[in-house]
């Protein structure tokens, strides 16, 4: 898609986030940085749950300031966490905001996105989740062909039993060989046998490693943080992606269903 994307209003910025980051947001908090009038990175953590509210605010502030263009910066809580008094995680959010303004990217507005209905934070308003639906962002980049909320794999497909597998302890050398391995079965053809279809299922359970690896899925040049907080501004290697599309499934194929979801794309 060449053509750019005009964002007009909450329901817009929210139907957005989806098809930025691949998935519809659950108890997160997202952080989008603009720059010019234009929208930079996109950042999404897990909600905070018993964190520390400054603690919470620095780290992610300190992944949003990779965007060094950026100027402003828009929240998105996604939860359905009701608490018995306020808004939820308004600690955090008052936390967040304070330290997205040191970082010179002030906080435009911050949203509400519930089961639901969506809202303006703080506010007692309820709008209806079809306004995101409905919306221009959503109806434009679905026709495009970005379609988030798709289920491609078919669950019967995938069989009902396998043996799970151990997530590596993420050291340097879990990293490296992980990456190495990735590397040769997307350069390579056809279906990687068990053993090795396993120990890759097994490094995306680990967090850290699995991000390396979606970066080395999108592109091999650039750094692995601009790729993450979406500075780069390369052409994905669409040839990998779709090679790693297809690998995804044979993937799920030899481990069991509660260790699937990590691996999908």
């Amino acid at each position: 898609m060449t053509d750019k994307l005009t964002i007009s209003g909450s329901a817009d910025l929210i139907a957005a986030v989806p098809h930025l980051l691949g998935k519809e947001p659950k108890e997160s908090f997202v952080v989008l940085t603009s720059r010019a009038g234009t929208l930079g990175a996109s950042l999404r953590l897990d909600a905070p749950a018993e964190a520390d509210p400054a603690d919470y605010a620095q780290m992610m502030t300190t992944y949003a300031a990779h965007d060094e263009k950026a100027t402003g910066s828009f929240v998105i809580v996604y939860t359905d966490e009701d608490p018995d008094h306020g808004y939820p995680y308004a600690a955090h959010v008052a936390a967040l905001t304070t330290e997205l303004a040191t970082a010179r990217m002030p906080v435009r507005m911050v949203l509400l996105v519930t089961g639901t209905h969506w809202a303006t934070y703080g506010t007692a308003e309820k709008n209806p989740l079809d306004e995101i639906r409905d919306s221009n962002a959503n109806v434009t980049l679905t026709y495009f062909g970005s379609a988030p909320h798709l289920d491609v794999y078919n669950p019967e497909l995938l069989g009902t039993w396998a043996p799970p597998v151990q997530a590596p302890e993420g050291t340097d050398e879990d990293l490296v060989a992980a990456c190495g391995t990735w590397a040769a079965v997307l350069d390579g053809e056809g279906t990687p046998d068990t053993d090795t279809a396993r120990q890759l299922a097994a490094a995306f359970q680990h967090r850290h490693i699995r991000d390396y690896l979606f970066r080395d899925t999108i592109t091999t040049h650039g750094t692995f943080a601009d790729t993450l907080t979406g500075k780069f501004t390369g052409r994905p290697d669409w040839d990998r992606v779709d090679r790693a599309e297809a690998l995804a499934f044979d993937l799920m194929k030899v481990v069991p269903a509660g260790q699937r979801a990590p691996c999908s794309p």
